[in-house]
């Protein structure tokens, strides 16, 4: 085997793939959450009703963690262009290019959330 092919059946040489594969998964469950805040936030605008002050904290900090995220999605898109791409010829870089893609998507479903929460607090 040459020396620049990396043998994927060894758990310390695909770590790339791995953190690839859990960056994902964190988008996922980005996406899921912005859209429950989403959710919550109708809901307590049509019942009209305040929502409690823990929604829109919590709310806020899911904003928040987007940034990071984002920027270690393109960090990591950065890396494996550099370094990784000329390491392991079959890898794919597709979930990291999703998860960058639904980010930004995934903070305006959640701005807008945080809207809504925050205007039910004037019903109460």
């Amino acid at each position: 085997m040459p020396k620049e092919m990396i043998d994927l059946n060894q758990p310390q040489q695909h770590k790339f793939l791995t953190i690839q594969h859990y960056y994902f998964l964190a988008t996922l469950a980005m996406v899921l959450l912005s859209a429950l805040t989403y959710g919550l936030g109708v809901l307590f605008v049509k019942s009209v009703t305040a929502a409690p002050a823990i929604f829109l904290s919590l709310a806020t900090v899911l904003l928040y963690y987007h940034i990071p995220h984002f920027i270690f999605g393109i960090g990591s898109f950065i890396y494996y262009l550099s370094k990784v791409k000329k390491v392991v010829k079959n890898s794919k870089i597709y979930k990291t290019i999703l998860g960058i893609l639904l980010s930004p998507i995934s903070v305006i479903v959640c701005y807008i959330g945080i809207l809504l929460l925050g205007l039910s607090s004037c019903a109460g």
